[in-house]
């Protein structure tokens, strides 16, 4: 039973509501769902913290602003307002299984309850996580069922030559088709728009032309005409003009190309001579390869410290054509509260090879680094040595004595039987468990001895790595991290490496003209050394975030 003085629990509402439910019925308004549950806390006597809002936002991801600020309060640990989320029905929630299955992971980390009013659930019980998977699965299947719908629906529409959506080319308009439905929408056609088609009909004419793609958006840009956003042309956006197909008289949905209803901008013949020589390999319209993909060096060893999940790989591009790499914490990609920054791959990636190929040339670095580490490693092994021979002349002792009591049976003086059967019995049982133990602290000083020499271990493998790192292909290049480095823990003011030690990396890293592979190093090595960027005079972190 609660004791009188303990506080009620603090709960927040949370109250969800997309486009479509809002014709559903009461129980979908957000003001039923705030009501329905703050009879619930009533009835509970809990307290009411807030009341978060998602009006107009699907269930189908997190991207929602109201449980993104529940989903980064419970991130801050202590400075949580509430103790748990109370919600009408689990599809409020979220309707997608893996989203659903992150926020209950993340709520049981962190001590946070939920209450679901509706369909009886409670997440500290057995019962109420089975009854929670379940719906959620069904929810999830709902979900499925409705893309469904809709692909069939676009379907059927392509097939009738009628748009199935998103944004209408440039160079025509809607207007009106018809009356209104008995619902209010009105019905629209696209149709050509006069005072654009004459001049947007320039990119497939010049490019029959043999004119380049740049050299199209420059002439564009002449004759006076923007983008739909007022701006400049970019090479981009000509290219997504010549070639849709809607302005030839088709519409396409995926692979899906069906003749439309609407009236052709351009001729088809005109339209299917620019494409054809845009995709020609001729002089005008050559273009420069597609540059490989940049290959994350350090993928798969970031670990966040702030959630402990692994940093994931992203890339994006901004205002230039140049793409951007980047680090992110796989939590705060999904957008569950943990707000650790991103790191540009590209600076990180050179910061560590700058790292490694000047600790191959001063081995003091390594010793500075590691320096404490080392002198309590030497501090275990003299500790491990002294075990090691106490045990084993406890084993000596227990041997002699079974030696002893073995001839005394032989020789008649002690009686055979039972009692000095059992008396050998349990001398054997007490040498094999020292046998044991010994063999364990065996391991335990073996491992000692080498986080003693750590230092020479780990510079002479970063010597050889250093030796052959330049010559290396990307693939290899990270080989050679994933074979050095056990992981390292990315904080906001410095980096903590762990890295594998106790064997010759001569012998356990690949040659420069092998296949890279994906495996980690064997699992026999024997020991780690921690090493933090202060010491390594690595860039902080925030000197390698993004802008």
């Amino acid at each position: 039973m609660k004791p009188n003085n303990a506080s009620p629990k603090r709960f927040v509402i949370y109250a969800r509501c997309s486009t479509d439910d809002q014709s559903k019925g009461e129980y979908t308004t957000l003001d039923a769902q705030v009501h329905h549950c703050q009879c619930f806390l009533e009835a509970k006597g809990y307290e009411l913290a807030r009341v978060v809002r998602d009006d107009g936002y699907s269930g189908k991801d997190l991207n929602r602003p109201g449980i993104q600020s529940i989903l980064h309060e419970v991130g801050k640990k202590n400075e949580k307002t509430f103790d748990g989320i109370v919600f009408l029905r689990l599809d409020r929630l979220s309707r997608n299984m893996r989203d659903l299955w992150a926020i209950v992971d993340l709520f049981q980390q962190h001590n946070v309850e939920f209450q679901c009013v509706q369909e009886s659930i409670e997440s500290v019980t057995p019962q109420g996580r089975f009854f929670m998977n379940m719906l959620g699965s069904l929810a999830s299947y709902e979900r499925e069922q409705i893309g469904q719908r809709v692909k069939a629906s676009a379907l059927a529409r392509i097939r009738q030559g009628r748009r199935v959506g998103g944004i209408l080319p440039y160079g025509y308009k809607f207007v009106p088709d018809g009356a209104p439905l008995p619902d209010g929408t009105q019905p629209r056609k696209a149709i050509i728009d006069e005072a654009v088609a004459p001049k947007i009909i320039l990119v497939w004419r010049l490019a029959t032309q043999n004119k380049s793609i740049r050299t199209i958006a420059r002439e564009l840009d002449r004759i006076g005409l923007k983008t739909p956003k007022g701006k400049p042309w970019r090479v981009q956006s000509v290219l997504g003009i010549l070639r849709n197909r809607f302005y030839c008289g088709d519409v396409k949905w995926n692979d899906e190309i069906h003749p439309g209803k609407h009236e052709a901008l351009v001729d088809r013949k005109l339209w299917e001579k620019a494409n054809r020589m845009i995709s020609a390999n001729i002089p005008g319209h050559r273009f420069s390869p597609k540059p490989k993909t940049y290959i994350y060096l350090l993928e798969g060893l970031l670990k966040c410290s702030e959630c402990g999940s692994y940093f994931i790989t992203k890339h994006c591009h901004g205002h230039t054509s140049n793409p951007f790499y980047y680090y992110v914490c796989g939590r705060k990609n999904q957008g569950l509260g943990c707000e650790a920054d991103a790191i540009s791959a590209t600076s990180f990636d050179k910061a560590m090879i700058e790292f490694f190929r000047n600790s191959s040339k001063d081995q003091r670095m390594i010793i500075d680094a590691i320096g404490t580490a080392i002198e309590e490693a030497r501090a275990k092994l003299g500790e491990a040595d002294k075990n090691v021979r106490e045990v084993e002349a406890k084993i000596e002792s227990l041997r002699a004595q079974a030696n002893q009591l073995l001839d005394s049976i032989l020789k008649g003086d002690v009686p055979k039987g039972p009692t000095s059967k059992e008396r050998l019995q349990k001398l054997e049982d007490k040498i094999t468990e020292l046998e044991l133990r010994r063999d364990k602290l065996e391991a335990q000083r073996k491992a000692a001895q080498i986080s003693s020499e750590s230092a020479d271990f780990i510079h002479s493998n970063i010597v050889y790595i250093m030796s052959r790192f330049d010559e290396a292909e990307p693939a290899i290049q990270k080989r050679f991290f994933r074979t050095l480095i056990k992981e390292i823990i990315v904080q906001k003011d410095r980096l903590e490496i762990s890295m594998f030690l106790g064997k010759s990396f001569e012998q356990n890293l690949p040659h420069t003209t092998e296949e890279p592979k994906e495996k980690r190093p064997a699992t026999d090595h024997n020991g780690e050394a921690l090493l933090t960027t202060q010491a390594l005079g690595l860039p902080k972190c925030q000197e390698m975030l993004p802008g």
